[in-house]
């Protein structure tokens, strides 16, 4: 008996070192983003120019103040880096950053939050988005006009306008945090006087999650100095009822990050918080509405100094992994990756370069940088305040994934605060995967937009449903894998990346470039086709009136990935077009 239980513990250790091993990370070098030295807090991985591909920036914030930095993705594996834009140009102590497309107008703006020196708080920045991914700073923006330490931004519609609102977290000093409505005119205005702005605690991270399942985004504040952390039920436009008998909101902690995830797929959303200062980390698994901390988690037997924090699927096998930033704490040089088993327990990640990484880090962020269905990472480092930040790629294989980038409307245009649910039969069982859009995520951190799902060995999802911040439920049903899909609210677009379309129509070339060719099946002639942006903007229009073959001239679009979408007798099919 003795013996069997030896052999069953070492063949048990055997698939754990195998499963560590399949992570696959490489510590990638790229001009500028990997080779100058910073005191970088918030890492976030956005798509800027509405190209398809997402960009990547940083905030700086030394003592003495540093210029911001922003890299835009050429699409071939390598990056422009910015340097005359007003978003890398403000030499101020900056700390977090959130980008949300605020106006409705298809692309992304960015708040970027400061930290006061002295007793002095710092104007936060509001930057306009000119449309090509350029800036503008708005110096009279009601939202940069307080003088604050502030932490970290988070972009929400509170109202239900289809507007998004921002609030913004401080600590010291400025305890207060702060809530701005969006005027829908492209001006904001402050709101007092509400349970969440009327509290004076240090505060950290902000979530805006949908933690009792009721279809409204809740409000969860990670607060510092052993202050119990702050969950602010959704009940209405401007009504919140602070929930104080629920296990994540007692037992305060030096909490400085805080992220939300469904990690053991049950449809509802689990909590991660990050804390500093030589203390444990802690892991909460939702009950329907009520938490029941992880104490023996590897994730909670850690002890140290915790930051920035991102849940990703990074093996592509259906279920979400955590990644924690760690700094500023005597014998803990490396972050912390933890692979989850699929029912939510973790093992911790020793081998691969991301879990072997030297240094300190404040924040980090996962995307898709090329494209190829793997979720990269960056991090915010800040060793000494003057240590390169870093790029891992994800050059895992063998597993299948989807990925799905939704856009509202009537909904605020980046979909923040949608619900989006997958289903697949994944090793011979059926999983649904969840997922809700923040323009945030841990402290100083933002993931892509563009949702991303492991598969595993799955070869077709079974059905998508997406619920919308406007009250809308859509359901896709029989969607292919390995593809990038665009969902438009109300329009029933899905992007894909097969030259063939479900009714029969075939697309050539791909990629294009002056001249798109589309070939029709008899029944499907009379149709009209239409091709629009990645921010769902159209860009040509044509009727086909009852050729079995059209061309459309598209020697005018500018390069980029773009949605082509053909209705027929009420049926929609649409499909990603490469245009060179």
């Amino acid at each position: 008996m003795i013996k069997s239980l030896q052999f069953l513990s070492i063949f048990i250790s055997i698939l754990v070192i195998e499963k560590s091993a399949s992570q696959s990370f490489e510590e990638t070098t790229f001009p500028d983003i990997t080779t100058t030295p910073s005191a970088s807090r918030s890492a976030n991985f956005i798509d800027v120019n509405g190209d398809g591909w997402d960009d990547i920036f940083f905030t700086n914030g030394p003592t003495a103040g540093q210029n911001n930095m922003l890299y835009l993705n050429n699409r071939d594996n390598t990056f422009t880096t910015v340097t005359a834009d007003d978003i890398v140009l403000d030499n101020d102590r900056s700390d977090g950053a959130s980008f949300a497309d605020v106006d409705n107008d298809g692309d992304l703006d960015a708040l970027v939050v400061t930290y006061g020196r002295n007793g002095t708080g710092k104007k936060n920045y509001f930057y306009r988005n000119n449309g090509n991914g350029t800036f503008t700073y708005e110096p009279d923006n009601a939202i940069g006009i307080p003088l604050t330490y502030s932490e970290m931004a988070n972009w929400i519609d509170l109202n239900n306008d289809q507007y998004l609102d921002t609030y913004i977290t401080n600590s010291v000093v400025s305890t207060r945090n702060l809530y701005f409505e969006n005027q829908g005119n492209g001006s904001f205005e402050a709101v007092t006087g509400l349970s969440i702005t009327s509290e004076t605690l240090a505060s950290r991270s902000i979530n805006w999650i949908d933690y009792d399942g009721d279809g409204d985004s809740d409000l969860f504040v990670a607060n510092e100095n052993n202050a119990n952390n702050s969950l602010f039920r959704n009940d209405g436009p401007d009504n919140f009822t602070k929930i104080t008998d629920l296990s994540i909101t007692q037992n305060g902690k030096n909490s400085a990050g805080s992220s939300w995830a469904d990690i053991d797929n049950d449809g509802d959303f689990d909590l991660f918080i990050a804390n500093w200062n030589g203390q444990n980390n802690q892991l909460f698994i939702n009950e329907n509405g009520t938490f029941i901390e992880q104490t023996s988690s590897v994730i909670a037997l850690e002890m140290g100094s915790s930051f920035g924090s991102a849940f990703a699927d990074v093996d592509n096998d259906g279920d979400l992994d955590l990644l924690v930033c760690n700094a500023y704490f005597s014998g803990q040089e490396t972050n912390s990756l933890f692979i989850n088993d699929g029912t939510g327990t973790f093992h911790k990640d020793t081998s691969s370069s991301l879990a072997n990484h030297q240094g300190n880090t404040f924040g980090c962020a996962f995307g898709d940088y090329n494209n190829d269905g793997w979720l990269d990472v960056i991090l915010a480092n800040t060793l000494n305040e003057n240590q390169n930040n870093s790029v891992f790629t994800n050059t895992g294989s063998g597993n299948n994934w989807i990925k799905i980038r939704c856009v509202g409307s009537p909904s605020n245009n980046s979909a923040v605060g949608a619900k989006v649910r997958i289903k697949a039969t994944i090793n011979g069982t059926q999983v649904w995967q969840t997922r809700q859009i923040e323009a945030a995520s841990g402290y100083c951190s933002q993931n892509s937009f563009t949702n991303h799902f492991g598969l595993g060995d799955a070869i077709n999802v079974d059905e998508i449903e997406i619920y919308w911040p406007s009250g809308a439920v859509e359901t896709f049903t029989d969607i292919d894998e390995n593809n990038t899909y665009l969902v438009i609210e109300g329009n029933g677009i899905q992007l894909g990346t097969n030259t063939q379309l479900k009714h029969g129509f075939v697309i050539y070339p791909t990629p294009a470039n002056d001249v798109l060719v589309i070939n029709f099946r008899k029944d499907e002639i009379y149709s009209k086709v239409e091709i629009f942006d990645i921010n769902a903007r159209k860009v040509k229009e044509k009727f086909n009136s009852g050729a079995a073959s059209i061309e459309m001239d598209i020697s005018h679009i500018s390069p980029g990935t773009y949605v082509l979408k053909i209705s027929n007798n009420g049926k929609i099919t649409s499909q990603k077009v490469i245009i060179n």
